[in-house]
């Protein structure tokens, strides 16, 4: 008698985090060309699906990419009407999200009895680790995907697991500058009071629920069967080395396979014909600036930029939104920048601001782009690098301070100008004109960076080749530990 082959299928359930959900469609298209035959299907709530769906539609093979909506009502969970993702809320509301999320579990347990013949794995995202127990109790594989850096998410692990009482000395007791020491850190290695944000983790405020959440994550995480991250193993050994004595102090050594960069693929859309303006612009002269899709500055820091800017005379590309205190998504109001400083960009055929959403992958791919004033979120540093365009750093929050550190001080692409976003947080347009200099002047220092950058987009662009790349063998390695293929 015939032996019948089970199907394979895998099931991706990522978090409702702009940077979290294009991790996992770039999994979703990465699956589907590495697995011909399985089934990958991508689940969360109405919404979500919806635009997961609609982001698909012009990429080669979306078509064999399935979707699955579990049933969500955000009223009943305190959240704003239409309310799926972190893009409707401020940080702090973000924990609602997360709580909310966790209620998902009998939906998607129902969800995973009805899969029945085929061999079967979840891959969900680190903030909901939770489906590793309708995994278990359906006879999954399961694995969580970090969408973060291996150094950012190994220090965010180290920092949670002493929450809330970070073991700060006295002399840091009153809120200065100090230093924070944590065994898991290798040695030499310390954190500043000033890359611990957002503020209110670490002022107990909220710290309860969301000590509690991380700490539930993290217990699920030691029960997953491996862990896939968003990075390359020659770029981050530190990271990676960290992440995985975390993942091995449980009953389980648990595997982590960097299976990056995941990268977003071109956007043709135009905002504004600022593309068209780029083109008119001189080889690597142009400083595209983005603090990232749910961050930006205060007005008084948007003030000190703008004025850098105009000092150093440099065309630059600025994604603005409006300042911390004000609705995010709301208008920009010219009156948060100095009186004028559109209109002489304009005039000068110097300067573009570009309201609200902006083309960054295609911006960032354009000759004209010498240098990006970034936030330093993961996927823009992916971005960034794979493109090879050093960096400007102005982290403002989670990971991103501990991602600056590893592009200035390891990778040697990036200048830190500034840090934070809060009234205290200092910044003076004489340093950010300074640093611009720095890193697109004609200078050896300058010309040392754009050597290092295209040394780390290489060795991103090889981490994929077909002759033994090192994310292709941890991809199939992965695979094969999974019973995939």
């Amino acid at each position: 008698m015939a032996i019948t082959k089970r199907a394979k299928h895998v099931v991706l359930f990522p978090f409702p985090g702009q940077g979290h959900l294009a991790s996992f469609l770039a999994i979703a298209r990465l699956l589907v060309r590495e697995l011909p035959g399985a089934a990958v299907t991508l689940v969360s709530t109405p919404r979500n699906v919806a635009a997961m769906r609609s982001s698909l539609q012009a990429v080669e093979h979306s078509s064999s990419i399935n979707f699955h909506a579990l049933p969500f009502v955000p009223a009943d969970h305190g959240l704003p009407a239409g309310c799926e993702s972190t893009s409707s809320l401020p940080v702090p509301a973000f924990i609602k999200l997360f709580e909310a999320f966790e209620t998902l579990e009998p939906a998607f347990d129902a969800y995973l009895s009805g899969l029945r013949g085929d061999d079967i794995c979840v891959v969900a995202d680190v903030f909901v680790a939770w489906t590793v127990c309708a995994a278990r109790r359906r006879g999954c594989a399961h694995a969580v995907a970090v969408s973060c850096g291996a150094l950012g998410t190994a220090i965010f692990h180290a920092l949670w697991s002493h929450m809330p009482a970070l073991p700060f000395t006295a002399s840091d007791s009153d809120g200065g500058d100090g230093t924070l020491r944590l065994p898991e850190l290798p040695p030499g290695m310390v954190l500043e009071r000033s890359q611990l944000s957002p503020a209110f983790l670490f002022r107990g405020e909220l710290s309860d629920r969301w000590t509690a959440f991380y700490h539930r994550t993290m217990r699920h995480g030691h029960r997953t069967d491996a862990v896939l991250a968003n990075t390359v193993e020659e770029l981050e050994p530190t990271g990676l080395a960290m992440m995985r004595r975390a993942l091995a102090n449980g009953k389980v050594k648990v595997p982590v396979w960097p299976i990056g960069p995941l990268v977003r693929g071109d956007d043709d859309s135009d905002n504004g014909g600022v593309l068209r303006w780029l083109d008119s612009q001189p080889p690597s002269s142009v400083l595209y600036i983005s603090f990232g899709s749910q961050n930006t500055i205060q007005q008084k820091q948007m003030t000190e930029l703008a004025a850098a800017l105009e000092a150093t005379g440099r065309p630059f590309v600025w994604a603005i939104r409006p300042p911390v205190g004000s609705d995010i998504a709301g208008e920009f109001r010219d009156e948060w920048l100095p009186e004028g400083f559109e209109a002489r960009a304009r005039s000068g055929n110097r300067g573009r601001l570009v309201r609200g959403w902006a083309p960054q992958v295609r911006i960032l791919a354009h000759a004209s782009t010498g240098a990006f004033l970034s936030h330093c979120g993961w996927n823009s540093v992916l971005e960034s690098m794979a493109h090879g365009v050093p960096v400007i750093g102005w982290p403002l929050a989670a990971e991103q301070f501990y991602n600056a550190t590893l592009l200035a001080e390891e990778w040697g692409v990036c200048v830190e100008v500034a840090r934070g976003n809060l009234p205290s947080s200092r910044v003076e347009r004489a340093n950010v004109a300074e640093a611009v200099e720095t890193v697109m002047g004609d200078t050896p220092e300058s010309a040392e960076m754009r050597w290092r950058v295209a040394e780390v987009q290489e060795v991103m662009r090889a981490a994929w080749a077909e002759d033994g790349g090192s994310s292709r063998a941890a991809m199939h390695e992965f695979l094969r530990a999974m019973r995939l293929k």
